[in-house]
């Protein structure tokens, strides 16, 4: 009797799943998505990546109203689609609920462990509330030194929120505000320069 011939590798296999071939598991996913998709049926599954789409096409608009229940049902339906609680808790910080945001950026980075979006906004968020330790402890775990410019202005709040002389919570948020504007439109320039 002939033994019967395993195929050999691929480089695929070889790079992305060798082991996962030698121990009989053939699962193409990786360990993280399978367990962020535990318990998601296929048509939950596809009922949040809708609403997420309807939800990024009002954030894309600007539209953060209407992007807010799309992005809840996204996250009721699956859990652990931070993308989805990310951009919640943007829109539900453009609108003023901050404390729902506030939970929906702590979420993330419960989560992810760190997160620089989610810190910089959490920070914003807690300054708009009138938590300036809260802000400023939230902004100290934004490290993105490819955003030098945004690291440099919240240093600088950090340092004036534990000054002895505390500034107006409100002109704090609006001074990072106005250093992210400029950022974006910076890289927005840059984008249609590299295009044209």
């Amino acid at each position: 009797m002939s033994e019967k011939k395993k195929p050999p590798l691929s480089r695929r296999d070889f790079l992305f799943g060798g082991l996962r071939r030698l121990r009989g598991d053939d699962r193409p996913e990786a360990p993280a998505l399978a367990a962020a998709t535990q318990g998601v049926a296929p048509d939950a599954a596809k009922q949040a990546k809708d609403a997420f789409v309807r939800g990024n096409l009002a954030y894309a608009s600007a539209r953060y109203e209407a992007a807010i229940p799309e992005y809840r049902e996204c996250v009721r339906l699956f859990p652990a689609h931070l993308e989805a609680r990310k951009r919640l808790g943007y829109c539900l910080y453009r609108t003023g609920q901050f404390v729902q945001a506030r939970i929906e950026f702590e979420r993330v980075l419960r989560e992810a462990k760190a997160d620089n979006f989610s810190s910089l906004y959490l920070g914003l968020t807690f300054a708009s509330m009138g938590r300036a330790d809260k802000a400023a402890a939230a902004w100290r775990q934004y490290r993105n030194t490819d955003e030098v410019r945004i690291m440099r202005e919240l240093n600088l709040q950090i340092a004036l929120l534990e000054s002895p002389e505390k500034p107006d919570l409100a002109d704090v948020v609006a001074e990072v505000e106005q250093t992210i504007l400029q950022r974006k439109e910076e890289l927005l320039a840059a984008q249609a320069d590299a295009q044209g």
